[in-house]
Parts: C-alpha cells; sequence; structure tokens
C-alpha cells in the first residue's frame, strides 16, 4: 500500500466518532498502517495554549487631509457608481484645463511589472513595494480623491516629474532614478500588462472624460474615429503591419501610440502631431480618410486654446531643484496660462490640429 493512498488524519477521526463511510473503513480494515497510526492517536486532542502576550498589529494612522493637493501626495481613488472600487495614485499636479482636475499616475503594487519608464517606490511610503506607472497617467476630478495616504520623499517626488517630463514633454532621459529594467520589445510582457492596466483604469478616468466638453457635432456615433482606423489597419484581414513592426519602423513611443489607440490626441498644444504624421504616413490612410477620424478623436479629446496669463515661463522650470514641493504642485502642470475649452475654441484648435496634420504628412510624401 502506498502512503499517499493512506487515510488523513482526519478521516481517522471520522472513523473513530462513528462515521459511517465503506470505502474508507474498508481502506482502514486491510491497511496495517493507518491501523497502527489510528490506535496510537490519543483519546482527545487538545489546542496548545496561547501565549499571554501576541504580536499587535497597528492600526495605519489616518493622516489629516492636505490644506492643498502637492506633487507626490499619494492618493486613494474611487470612482463614480464603484463603491466596491478603488486605486491609490501619485498625483503630479493640477491640470491646466479645469482647477477642479488633477493630473494623477497610477501605483500599481508588482515591482517586477515596471519598466525604465515607471519610478520604483520602496516600502516606506505605503508600507509595501510599487511602481508608479508612468504609461498610464491620466487626469480625475479632485471629488475621486477619498484618502492620503502619504507623501513620496523629495528626491522621490523630483524623480517622478522628470519621468513625467520624459515621457510626455520630450525630456532627456532622467539618469540615477530607482526604474525597473529597459523594455526588451514590443513583445514584452510588461507592456500587454500595463495594456490590461488601461483598460481596467478606464473606470478611474471615466468621470473626467464624462465632463469633456464636446465640439459641435462632427458626426454621427457610427463614425470612424482614429482608434478604429489604426485597429482596423493593424488587426483587420488585410493588415499589412502589426503593432510591434509599425512602432520599429516610424520610432514613436508605445506610450504615445497608446494614446492614439485610445483616441486620446493633444488638441491644446499639438505635440503629438508629428508622431501621428509618421504613423498614418506608413500605414498610407488617405488624407480624407485621417481628416475625418482625427476630427471625430479630437470632439472626445480635452483641450482648447491655450491663452498666457501671464509671463511666458517653460514648464520645466516649475520643477526646478530647490523649488518648494507646495509650488510644483500648484505650477508644474498648470503653467502660467489657462485653457479656453469653449466650443468656438476648441473648434478653432481642431482645424488648427487638422492643418499641422496635413503640414506634416506633406512633409513625409
Amino acid at each position: 500500500m502506498n502512503d499517499m493512498e493512506c487515510l488523513s488524519l482526519m478521516e481517522m477521526l471520522d472513523l473513530r466518532a462513528g462515521a459511517e463511510d465503506t470505502e474508507t473503513r474498508q481502506h482502514l480494515d486491510d491497511c496495517p498502517r493507518c491501523r497502527a497510526v489510528l490506535e496510537g492517536l490519543p483519546a482527545e486532542f487538545s489546542l496548545p495554549s496561547l501565549p499571554e502576550t501576541t504580536a499587535a498589529l497597528a492600526l495605519r494612522p489616518a493622516l489629516p487631509l492636505p490644506a492643498r493637493v502637492g506633487t507626490g501626495q499619494l492618493w486613494r481613488t474611487s470612482a463614480a457608481g464603484e463603491r466596491d472600487w478603488s486605486w491609490v495614485v501619485a498625483v503630479i499636479g493640477l491640470s491646466a484645463e479645469s482647477k477642479d482636475r488633477i493630473l494623477v499616475v497610477p501605483v500599481v503594487a508588482e515591482p517586477e511589472l515596471a519598466t525604465e519608464r515607471d519610478l520604483l517606490i520602496d516600502s516606506q511610503a505605503l508600507g509595501y513595494r510599487a511602481f508608479i506607472d508612468l504609461q498610464n497617467l491620466g487626469a480625475l476630478l479632485r471629488t475621486q480623491l477619498v484618502e492620503c495616504l502619504g507623501t513620496l520623499s523629495r528626491p522621490q517626488a523630483e524623480g517622478l516629474v522628470a519621468l513625467y517630463r520624459w515621457t510626455l514633454a520630450g525630456d532627456s532621459e532622467p539618469k540615477g532614478l530607482p526604474t525597473g529594467a529597459a523594455v526588451l520589445g514590443e513583445e514584452d510582457p510588461r507592456l500587454l500588462a500595463a495594456e490590461e492596466r488601461a483598460e481596467e483604469l478606464r473606470t478611474l478616468w471615466r468621470d473626467t472624460d464624462a465632463q469633456v466638453t464636446d465640439l459641435e457635432e462632427v458626426g454621427s456615433e457610427q463614425e470612424t474615429g482614429l482608434a478604429e482606423v489604426l485597429q482596423l489597419r493593424l488587426e483587420g484581414p488585410n493588415a499589412e503591419w502589426d503593432r510591434a513592426a509599425l512602432l520599429e519602423r516610424t520610432g514613436i513611443d508605445g506610450g504615445r501610440f497608446g494614446q492614439f489607440a485610445r483616441d486620446r490626441l493633444d488638441l491644446t498644444d499639438k505635440t503629438d502631431v508629428q508622431d501621428l504624421a509618421k504613423i498614418l504616413h506608413v500605414l498610407n490612410v488617405p488624407w480624407e480618410e485621417a481628416e475625418r477620424a482625427v476630427a471625430i478623436s479630437l470632439s472626445g479629446s480635452p483641450g482648447g486654446r491655450r491663452e498666457a496669463t501671464g509671463p511666458a515661463m517653460p514648464m520645466a522650470a516649475r520643477s526646478r531643484p530647490g523649488a518648494s514641493e507646495e509650488d510644483i504642485a500648484h505650477d508644474l502642470y498648470a503653467d502660467q496660462s489657462e485653457v479656453d475649452r469653449s466650443a468656438k475654441a476648441r473648434s478653432a484648435e481642431v482645424a488648427g490640429y487638422l492643418a499641422e496634420l496635413r503640414q506634416a504628412l506633406d512633409e513625409l510624401e
């Protein structure tokens, strides 16, 4: 008889207590090992007494609500209509488009999934190791901030700002920061995991997206936006390119392409026009189709016409070494300007975006 086929302790105790199980009883009758074990069991079992002093878990003290939202703060957030859903985020700063909107980056408790564009944080801040997922940053409403969990150290907050500016503003790559390993290729499982998180994080951005002011009607809901145009050419039955090959050919960052694939365009500052032109050129999208699709995607993207309200100042200066965290929090992303999000202003910016895009495409011919 194999030991793996013998009765468990609980099965033996059940038999001794009078349980009727023909198969188990038959095994006991035929197995001298199990009979010997059963006969050696004490008549009664008693649990050992607990020591008088045991380790106690201290509750994390509730932090007072900050007087203002600041760069590097860590918040637990919620989404409307989702009572059991929350996500921890790190704050980058206030959005230029609305004082009620906060630019944040999700925190992920799986540091092994971080890439070279993600900031690793130790357990000091939250009690567990994690990373700040800059590939999936976004904006949420101030009312979605539920509880302040802590604040990054100054070096960590400055590292967050540096990575943000590298990722979106085109600054040089910051050195010496605790980040993940470099991405190996477009099939790197960490990129696939980031895309899966992007889908889940739609819940977090939903409240902000619902407040975006639409343009005067550009077309019906059945019309095709940029995301669908890209999907058709990369995944359709006649697709000649896949995502990895396209990014390699154009040299475009995967994070930027992810914004295109979600119909998110930079209506205000138009920093993505050149990259979009490269993609449309390589995919050989006719201008009439591209113009219509981009216009539809722009109608659902936040932004408007930027208007200066003070002396011009580069955004990078807002996070210079030595600046206070309060100053960074208030000014980093807002700059000394405001954004006119009226239908008239947005319509003019859409026309400007399309004009720049057409010019960029002509230069690639």
